[in-house]
């Protein structure tokens, strides 16, 4: 009897031992443990450098992308938790959105994101846009043309019947980062996923670009992220020391009247940090604001009716639209020195800039740009891409 306990008692410890070993190689595989940079699955990790909005944590088989207020208290909006399809959710992220990825499909309401898209080699992954006519990307085109990419309106004209018949993995959309504010409730009640980025809220261009790691998180495009983004940056940094020590900054204003008011850039926002990086001098860089300002004609002119250079204006291809606005804009010297620029250069057959859908994604692009109309001499070679002269 002796023998036969026995052998009952090792039986037992072996299967203990073989339940212990199944259970440990489930939570291995099916769970998430809250330890950052703890045995990863992701061998490619995003670290977010310059953008203040958002931030990426790496768990053990999860990540947590937090998104926060544009303002110095960086109070959480929201939070996604992206999870493998065949990993549970762990206890703690009750109120975080839970996104399986990789995503294979998504809504973008916004043609930035298309632009993002794009330089991630992502564009056959968009079902829908908000308006195909904003879309100036040659790869997008080829899917709506085939109509492999529909229109869905935008967040305030929303078809969310044809929303739901799509069934994205995702739907981008832009605003204060809260994906029930900036997204329609009835989605986010009946499961569709929605993720809100607040680009538009930085006040630098390596912040606005580096949004190309949050997009990229849901894809598990960490690596195709990393180099494009390191890339980037590398070229505008290398860029912003042609014009550190130059002698002569030349001065510029922004912008013109539309309504009655002037809205000029505020001297902490992110067109006065590009065109300082450029070597100009902005005629309101002292100013604290990061949104815009909203001036009048005459504030604007008692400033800058002798700038040198003018840029950003509104949709003027020609000296004669400009006359044609206000008769008072010839009082301007840039106006009489023709030295006024607009970033029109590339528009699609709507008449819509590609500068708004991949200038935030090529912010080196856009510096080049600038730097060569102030600066000609430093880039003797380079072509402007998204900056033409207005003349006659």
């Amino acid at each position: 009897m002796n023998i036969f306990r026995s052998i009952r008692i090792v039986i037992f410890i072996s299967l203990i031992y073989f339940f212990n070993s199944c259970a440990d190689s489930n939570t291995s595989n099916n769970t998430v443990k809250n330890n950052q940079n703890n045995k990863s699955i992701y061998k490619d990790q995003l670290k977010v450098e310059y953008s203040k909005s958002f931030e990426i944590k790496y768990l053990d088989s999860a990540k947590v992308i937090n998104v926060f207020s544009p303002d110095i208290n960086r109070k959480e909006i929201s939070q996604y938790l992206l999870l493998p399809k065949n990993v549970i959710i762990p206890q703690g992220y009750e109120h975080a959105q839970v996104i399986r990825t990789p995503i294979n499909s998504a809504i973008v309401l916004t043609s930035i994101y298309v632009g993002f898209l794009d330089k991630l080699n992502l564009i056959d992954k968009i079902l829908a846009v908000d308006n195909s006519k904003y879309i100036c990307s040659a790869n997008a085109w080829k899917l709506i043309e085939n109509g492999k990419i529909t229109e869905v309106g935008d967040s305030r004209s929303l078809n969310i019947e044809k929303v739901f018949s799509l069934k994205p993995d995702l739907l981008f959309t832009y605003g204060n980062g809260n994906p029930n504010v900036d997204g329609d409730p009835k989605l986010v009640q009946n499961g569709i996923h929605i993720a809100s980025g607040t680009f538009h809220l930085e006040n630098s261009p390596l912040a606005r670009a580096e949004w190309i790691k949050f997009i990229a998180a849901f894809f598990d495009k960490e690596k195709e992220a990393n180099e494009i983004f390191n890339g980037i940056a590398e070229r505008y940094i290398k860029l912003t020391k042609l014009t550190q020590d130059i002698p002569y900054k030349p001065t510029v204003f922004t912008e013109a009247e539309l309504g009655g008011v002037w809205y000029e850039p505020g001297g902490n926002s992110y067109m006065s940090k590009l065109l300082n990086d450029a070597g100009a001098e902005y005629l309101w860089k002292h100013d604290q604001s990061v949104g815009s300002l909203k001036l009048n004609y005459e504030q604007i002119f008692e400033k800058a009716h002798d700038a040198d250079f003018w840029v950003n204006v509104l949709f003027w291809t020609k000296l004669s639209d400009v006359f044609k606005n206000d008769p008072r804009n010839s009082k301007f010297k840039a106006f009489r020195t023709k030295s006024i620029y607009n970033n029109n250069a590339t528009i699609n057959k709507f008449g819509f800039y590609e500068y708004w859908e991949t200038g935030v994604i090529n912010c080196d692009l856009v510096l080049s740009d600038l730097i060569k109309i102030f600066h000609p001499e430093l880039l003797p070679e380079y072509k402007l891409k998204y900056y033409k002269r207005i003349l006659e």
